[in-house]
This record gives C-alpha cells, sequence and structure tokens, in this order.
C-alpha cells in the first residue's frame, strides 16, 4: 500500500519472556516481517526491555505493531500510551482501550453494564471471603490479568466449594490480583474475529476449537496448554477449523453480539471474540482480545484459520490491516475501497 509514492514503514515492537506463548511472539513477529517485506515495507523490529522501552517509542515506522505483552502488562501498558500521546499510528486498542485489554474484570463488569450475554462470575481478591455465593457449578477460574490461555487448565474448572477455595487460592499466590470465577458454560468454543472501524467492519468467518480425543473424558477447555504446549495431549486433541458450521440463527445472533461488543469496547482495527455456546445454542461471550495471535508459524492460529476461510492470503489480511490502521489515523491520505465492498 502506498503512502504518496513511497511504500508504507513499518515498526514492530515486541517483548521476549521466558513461557511457551512468548515463543509465538517471536514467531509471529518474524511472520509479520517477512510478509511485509515481500510486499515491499521497509520494517524495522525492536525487542522492548525496560531499559530502552522509551528508545523503543521512537522507532520509525508509519505502522506500530505492539507486541509488548510481558507478564505484568507493565512495558505493555507504558508503550501503549507512550504510542499514543506521540499520535503514532499503533495497531489496535486506543488509551481507553488498555483497561480492558490488560484486565478481565472490567471486561466482564462492562458486558453486564450493556446487557451482552456473559456467563454470571464472581470476582475475588486477597481479602475476599472465597465462597460460590449465587454461582452454580461447574466453575471456571482465571486470573483477571494474565492472557494467552496463562494460569487456566484443566484444574481452572472446579465441581464445588472446596476446589473452588483451593484453585483461587493457588491463582491468588501465583498471580496476585484479581481471580474471576464464572459459571462453565459446557459447550462449544467459537472464536470471531472482527476488522475495521466504523461502518466498514467485517465479521470473518467464525472458527471453531475443536475437543477431540482425550477431550472426552476431560473438561473441554482451551487451556494454556492447549494453546502451547505442543508436546502435550491437550495441544494435539485441541483444534481449530474454519468455517464453523453453525445454524443460520446462531450465526446471526453470534455476529450480533460480537459486533455490538467491537463497538462497546470501541475496538479499533482488529479484535477477537471467544464465545461459548451452550446446549440450547445460546452463547455467552467469555474473553475478548484486542490484540490477537496472527502468528503465520502457527497452523492452529484462530484468527489466521478464519482470515484463511475468506481464502485470503496471509500477505493480504497483513496488507489489510496496515490500511485499515493508515486510514482511521490519515482518513485524508489513504481509501481503500475494498473494505466499502
Amino acid at each position: 500500500m502506498q503512502k504518496g509514492h513511497h511504500p508504507l514503514s513499518v515498526a514492530i515492537l515486541y517483548y521476549v519472556g521466558k513461557n511457551e506463548d512468548d515463543e509465538d511472539t517471536i514467531s509471529g513477529v518474524r511472520g509479520i516481517a517477512e510478509s511485509l517485506k515481500r510486499t515491499g515495507h521497509p520494517v524495522t523490529k525492536v525487542s522492548v526491555t525496560k531499559k530502552n522501552w522509551r528508545q523503543s517509542l521512537r522507532t520509525p515506522g508509519d505502522i506500530v505493531f505492539n507486541f509488548v505483552e510481558d507478564d505484568r502488562w507493565e512495558l505493555y501498558d507504558k508503550v501503549a500510551y507512550g504510542l499514543e500521546k506521540l499520535g503514532r499510528a499503533q495497531v489496535g486498542q486506543d488509551i481507553e482501550g488498555l483497561k480492558y485489554c490488560i484486565k478481565k474484570f472490567p471486561v466482564k463488569r462492562r458486558l453486564l453494564q450493556k446487557k451482552i450475554t456473559t456467563p454470571d462470575f464472581k470476582v475475588f481478591t486477597v481479602n475476599s471471603p472465597i465462597r460460590a455465593g449465587s454461582l452454580t457449578f461447574p466453575v471456571i477460574i482465571k486470573p483477571s490479568s494474565q492472557h494467552a490461555g496463562i494460569g487456566i487448565s484443566q484444574q481452572s474448572v472446579v465441581t464445588n466449594v472446596s476446589d473452588l477455595r483451593k484453585q483461587v487460592t493457588h491463582l491468588l499466590h501465583t498471580y496476585g490480583g484479581e481471580v474471576i470465577a464464572e459459571e462453565f458454560i459446557n459447550g462449544r468454543e467459537i472464536h470471531v474475529t472482527v476488522i475495521g472501524n466504523g461502518r466498514n467492519c467485517i465479521v470473518l468467518p467464525y472458527c471453531e476449537i475443536w475437543f477431540g480425543g482425550k477431550f472426552k473424558n476431560h473438561w473441554a477447555v482451551y487451556t494454556y496448554d492447549a494453546k502451547w504446549s505442543k508436546k502435550s495431549w491437550e495441544y494435539a486433541d485441541a483444534r481449530v477449523t474454519a468455517p464453523a458450521k453453525l445454524s443460520r440463527a446462531l450465526t446471526e445472533k453470534i455476529r450480533r453480539l460480537a459486533t455490538r461488543a467491537y463497538r462497546v469496547f470501541q475496538c479499533r482495527d482488529i479484535a477477537r471474540f471467544d464465545f461459548r455456546i451452550d446446549t440450547g445454542e445460546k452463547p455467552y461471550l467469555v474473553d475478548i482480545n484486542m490484540n490477537p495471535s496472527i502468528n503465520y508459524y502457527d497452523d492452529q492460529d484462530a484468527t489466521l484459520a478464519s482470515v484463511y476461510a475468506l481464502h485470503w492470503t496471509y500477505d493480504e489480511f497483513i496488507e489489510r490491516l496496515l490500511t485499515i490502521t493508515h486510514e482511521r489515523v490519515y482518513p485524508d491520505q489513504l481509501n481503500d475501497k475494498r473494505l466499502r465492498k
């Protein structure tokens, strides 16, 4: 895509930690950089640390990808705010959206306020009495401030108060902050990616996480191991497929919820919405990812499964993201008519 007579330049900022999902970040950055180079875009990659994060904000590039997803989101927070204050064209959410990107509790609270269907839940801190209250078992327990499935395992789903207390205590001790317990929807899992801004939003074909094999005797949960641990049985038996085969009525219900949530949370450029579907075909929005994985080298990437279901190439998809972001920030300089069809 051209800016005047010159190709858009791109900066990719990323963080390298010690978790298995950080390997996904490294290969994901490599895939994006290779795609951009194939289509003629100058690319600068910077591994961001506590020492160089301020300098990284000045990395040259008309468009910036921010993949600085550290464990506590501290660097991510600083980099995202810094880019926004400098007026950089950052792919994805703005400062207002950060509070929803970083913690699950504000997301759940906002969903309730806007009457977007989500499972009933409770929030616990180190000072909270650990009780089920009005929640109906089984219940799934998640750390509020983590991402990429961190803290989610087969032990996350509990069926009694004793195990609830044990798992909540474990997560509070391990991750700190807040822990969310929500009623577990024991059904299908559908991931919905939306790209665009304002009226020019596109809902991509839905992706389903198919739980086969040993999941028949375990909870159908997209755990951390199912996402990232390639040697685990969970990774082997949790597969992505797109387009998901759904009834016309359910497809429309999910579309309405996803597009409404995209606007309610003021998502920008791209976001992915994770739904659970109960046996009565009622969809529940359980998670929002405003910076979803788009890793070319991960053949189980849910967002890319949806992209490929449209018969787009990876290069075409990345090009569209650049167009969408640049058009949002500089609407008078770029006009991609393809998004208006």
